[in-house]
């Protein structure tokens, strides 16, 4: 009998997400044309060839469960769409212009189906939650060590290419996972201190939001794992160590100032251009709202040697609607939606799924909702993350659907050779 090895993406998954938020840098990228080849591009080739190489196992062809193949047929028709639709603009869109709005459809529509099998056991998950934790703890680093080099109350740096929307999810991890992950109980403060305080750092608002309602939402659900008493052992102490660094390095009237000016779009530059690029989005969304003006669309804020708006949009909805019309943005979301509401409504059996269940629940959908209106879902890094969440999500649906259905009974005839009953 042949043997096939086995090759898992998890681990390729994992430093998937990791490079994405930790390796957004223009020194690592190779530029091919105006398509900047970046170190999860190519880690997501790697995983596409161990699903090739996998294509001699003999389970390679097996049918998926209908739930799950109705949800790959609705990838492949959302797919095919956009690609069909791009024919329309052959002429007025460079190639590589459109490959890199291609590329966060791509993400989060087929990484998932492309990983979920290699979630099967409750193991996997644990590694997948290393890695979590330690991207985490990887951009707090990069921001603690930025602070140090650079620090300034008076101007503050910020890094917008670091991943920081990954440290509520870490903390939570924390949070849900220190047991069963080994971290001792002193670690696991000083991790959760760490990454708090770089967050702050940050100061990005929605993260803010997202880490708030991230954790009351997991000490409510996490019961089973201590959650609501962790989170008054390690992130309230966390959070009063944090207020009381930042008020002693002066550095408080700065987060008071950028929480506060979320409301004062006049001295808030930031909000004043998102406003201006909203606008223009809608503009151009108003000229073709059914098909859309095309994946690689380009137009500029203040004229061409200004700010382009069409390819890095805040607001990800306008952007997908711009880019594909109504017809393709509902299309292209539809797989992700049912994704969530498949994984997350139902309750699970197993009480490790129902563990996982719970921590996407509290992660997950703000994310989704808050994050989005800054961009969330048009810029690559995010939706490669968002890929990662979304095969979380739809390992839980098969390993639920393994869980009820029933397995074949072996038998063995006398010389030893196996029948199925």
């Amino acid at each position: 009998m042949t043997n096939y090895r086995q090759f898992s993406t998890l681990p390729l998954l994992g430093w998937f997400m990791f490079t994405a938020l930790v390796m957004n840098n223009d020194a690592l990228f190779l530029k091919i044309g105006s398509f900047n080849l970046s170190p999860w591009d190519a880690i997501f080739l790697a995983i596409v060839a161990v699903k090739f190489a996998r294509l001699a196992e003999p389970t390679a062809y097996a049918l998926p469960s209908a739930r799950i193949g109705f949800l790959l047929a609705l990838q492949l028709i959302a797919l095919l769409f956009v690609v069909m639709m791009q024919f329309r603009h052959t002429n007025t869109i460079e190639t590589g212009d459109a490959v890199r709005d291609f590329r966060v459809l791509i993400y989060f529509l087929s990484i998932p189906f492309l990983c979920y099998k290699d979630l099967q056991s409750h193991m996997n998950y644990m590694t997948l939650q290393r890695f979590f934790i330690w991207s985490g703890m990887a951009v707090a680093a990069w921001i603690a060590i930025e602070q140090l080099f650079v620090f300034s109350a008076s101007n503050p740096v910020r890094n917008l290419r670091i991943g920081v929307w990954v440290i509520p999810f870490s903390i939570v991890s924390v949070l849900y996972f220190q047991e069963q992950l080994g971290i001792k109980k002193r670690t696991a403060y000083m991790m959760t201190l760490f990454m708090l305080a770089a967050l702050v750092f940050s100061l990005n608002r929605s993260q803010y939001l997202q880490l708030g309602v991230a954790v009351a939402v997991a000490a409510l659900l996490g019961s089973r794992v201590g959650a609501m008493r962790k989170s008054i052992v390690y992130f309230v102490p966390a959070l009063i160590g944090v207020l009381a660094l930042f008020y002693a390095i002066g550095y408080a009237d700065v987060l008071i100032d950028r929480i506060i000016s979320v409301n004062d779009l006049e001295s808030d530059s930031s909000y004043g251009a998102r406003i201006q690029e909203l606008e223009g989005q809608v503009q151009l969304y108003q000229q073709a709202p059914i098909l859309g003006q095309g994946a690689g669309f380009k137009s500029w804020v203040m004229g061409e040697n200004g700010f382009e708006l069409s390819t890095f949009a805040h607001n990800s909805w306008m952007f997908y609607l711009m880019k594909f019309g109504i017809v393709g943005t509902v299309l292209v979301f539809l797989p992700a939606v049912f994704v969530l509401l498949m994984s997350m409504l139902p309750s699970y059996r197993d009480p490790q799924l129902e563990l996982h269940r719970r921590y996407i629940l509290a992660t997950v959908p703000i994310y989704l909702i808050v994050d989005p209106l800054s961009g969330g879902l048009a810029y690559a890094p995010k939706t490669a993350f968002v890929g990662v969440l979304l095969t979380y999500c739809l390992s839980l649906i098969r390993n639920a659907n393994r869980e009820t259905t029933p397995q074949p009974v072996h038998y063995y005839t006398p010389e030893g050779v196996p029948h199925h009953g």
